[in-house]
């Protein structure tokens, strides 16, 4: 077999006839809104900066498409509601799947969805599905098609499917279809749901930005100028432009909460296999998850309850759920609000140190205050606390346990390096096992681009280079352990029911400040334009991601800015009262166990959105004349 050579500037060699076609790399158009020159160069860019301004941001926002008042009442259902509609026969599976896929294609200069140019039929497909359920009820009743009721929900983009190409965002994937599907995908299916499509996503996930060469980037319907986040920004920003109620998503750090916190959705990172992970590529063994981004607190809930097929469970933990003036909220400043380090064995570049802080944004910051006076009226308790410092050594546990393990074999150990040791394995397991192609892993990152200093996701392929075997063992092993007490202690100590923190430290990302290090930061007081994304977004959505614990992001309106602004609920890793840690490996409990936080946090949320100014507020281009909302 002949070697397939990567030239950067001149594309692929010559293949031979004689070569088998699967083996044949080809590469999409690089599409409009992927900076160009293509770039492998990491740093903070202020030509790709002002790129992404001259050729993102300034793109027009669309106008609605016509839509008849019965359209526009299908548009703005909750999952709920459809589901309910569809049960009661007042609308049909064709009927719904029409408006969503009309809504798709009308803003498909977007970029929610992959494969407009090698499957621009990809929504005949969802329609085909829609035309199936409905013939189903004909013949066997509605009934057949429950629980899902044949509700679209757009896949992420990483998920591997036997209907639309599965190419995770990489060009030389872009036409490869999957074998079969993914565990997400197959339980859609499976529940009487439709399979709305693929969501873009940055290639194999590994990036805060939605980007790609052969998607383009995925603009965000509050302003193009802002990021829609990463690396479910395709299904954030069609849940936010009501193109489907529900959208798929998966969290390895911050994946399911950065889109919801960019394009205002809540967002649900569930306990690690509470919804089905295999298919869906993994970046490690402990912190990927598949997630849901909605509109509505209630559509996380009812659509839980319908594609995990445990509706009654969800009505036992309804009744046995606290009231409002019984729950304990816990309000620690260390990590989530301000973060700075007296000793850090692994210092990540730019990182604070003692006695400097970095704080949450001020206006992310009143958000979040307003939230706990919300909460306090509604008869809510909050335990103004935090970690303890048990071994006295002046950093309190959580700071121990996150930055300061200390060396393991011989150097400094690095969790978030060592837990992603195993991803370069486990992308070349999914391209063999589910699209069974000899693409190679080399192929795959000689592929993939930067565009500028916060999106670069072919370094996290390579990141075995820099990682060993047995800090990987120690992650998995005694270290996993260990974070579940840590984290738990909290609880423990002070008697609490649910953590309450801002969902990030910086505003809301624009694609310039992304791409040149730029974004807004407040550290010791003061708001400087200077900071990265990781920066911005480590301890948010990195930290305790190695454990199962249930989040919740929550939209809180906007800032003074107009900008989208979310709080996060984080649950108790496992269930109070366990003996042993034998639940954190037991896939019958990861099912339910997250029940008792979801209906905890309820009446939190609902406290919360008793106050007008800490309601969501739907994205400018839903709103104007002849649009969903006046």
């Amino acid at each position: 077999m002949l070697a397939l050579l990567v030239h950067a500037s001149t594309g692929f060699a010559p293949v031979p006839d004689d070569c088998p076609a699967d083996n044949r790399l080809s590469k999409p158009e690089i599409k409009a809104t992927f900076p160009t020159p293509l770039s492998k160069e990491s740093a903070a860019s202020p030509e790709v900066a002002s790129w992404f301004v001259d050729n993102v941001a300034s793109i027009p926002m669309a106008g609605p498409p016509a839509m008849t008042a019965r359209q526009i009442e299908l548009a703005k259902m909750t999952a709920q509601e459809f589901m309910a509609a569809r049960a009661a026969g007042s609308v049909t599976c064709v009927e719904y799947a029409e408006v969503l896929t009309m809504r798709a294609k009308h803003y498909k200069y977007m970029g929610q969805f992959m494969y407009w140019d090698n499957m621009p039929d990809q929504m005949d497909v969802v329609m085909a599905a829609a035309a199936a359920l409905d013939a189903k009820v004909a013949t066997e009743g509605v009934d057949s098609i429950a629980p899902l009721y044949c509700l679209p929900v757009p896949m992420k983009g990483t998920m591997a499917t036997i209907d639309f190409p599965s190419s995770a965002g990489v060009g030389v994937l872009h036409d490869k279809k999957a074998v079969k599907d993914a565990g997400t995908p197959a339980l859609v299916k499976e529940h009487g749901g439709i399979v709305f499509a693929k969501t873009n996503v940055p290639e194999f996930a590994a990036s805060w930005v939605t980007c790609n060469y052969a998607n383009g980037c995925t603009l965000n319907p509050y302003d193009h100028a802002l990021t829609v986040g990463g690396s479910s920004g395709g299904s954030g920003s069609a849940v936010a432009s009501y193109i489907a109620p529900v959208a798929f998503t998966e969290d390895t750090g911050g994946s399911t909460r950065h889109p919801s916190y960019q394009n205002h959705n809540f967002g649900y990172d569930p306990s690690r296999n509470h919804y089905p992970n295999h298919g869906n590529p993994g970046m490690s063994y402990t912190n990927d998850q598949v997630g849901i981004n909605t509109r509505t607190f209630s559509d996380i809930l009812a659509f839980d309850a319908a594609f995990v097929g445990i509706q009654a469970e969800h009505a036992a933990a309804a009744l046995a759920a606290k009231t409002i003036g019984q729950i304990k909220v816990g309000v620690p400043k260390y990590p989530f609000v301000e973060i700075g380090k007296r000793v850090i064995f692994v210092v990540p570049a730019g990182w604070p140190t003692y006695p400097s802080k970095l704080t949450v944004s001020e206006g992310i910051m009143a958000k979040y205050d307003a939230s706990i006076a919300a909460m306090t009226a509604a008869g809510a308790t909050i335990i103004d606390k935090e970690w303890l410092d048990a071994d006295g050594n002046g950093r309190n546990d959580v700071a121990d346990n996150m930055l300061c393990v200390g060396d393991v074999n011989g150097a400094p150990y690095d969790v978030f390096l060592a837990t992603f040791h195993s991803f370069s394995g486990q992308v070349a397991e999914w391209v063999r096992g589910y699209l069974n192609t000899t693409v190679a892993l080399k192929d795959i990152t000689d592929d993939i681009y930067t565009a500028g200093a916060g999106h670069g996701p072919g370094g996290f392929l390579t990141i075995g280079d820099v990682t060993d075997e047995t800090r990987f063992r120690f992650g998995i092993g005694p270290y996993y352990l260990d974070t579940i007490d840590v984290w738990n202690s909290y609880f423990d100590t002070w008697g609490v029911d649910v953590i309450f923190t801002p969902a990030q430290f910086c505003d809301a990302f624009t694609y310039e400040g992304m791409a040149g290090s730029t974004l807004s930061q407040r550290l010791d007081g003061v708001t400087t334009y200077d900071s990265s994304v990781s920066l911005c977004n480590f301890v948010a959505y990195c930290a305790y991601k190695n454990i199962p614990v249930p989040k919740v992001t929550v939209p809180v309106g906007t800032d003074a800015s107009g900008n989208p602004v979310s709080v996060e609920f984080w649950g108790r890793s496992g269930p109070a009262g366990a003996t042993d840690k034998m639940w954190a490996f037991d896939d019958t409990y990861a099912k339910t166990g997250d029940l008792p936080f979801l209906y905890t946090i309820k009446p939190l949320v609902e406290a919360i959105a008793a106050d007008p100014s800490l309601v969501r507020v739907d994205a400018a281009l839903v709103k104007g004349v002849g649009n969903l909302f006046a």
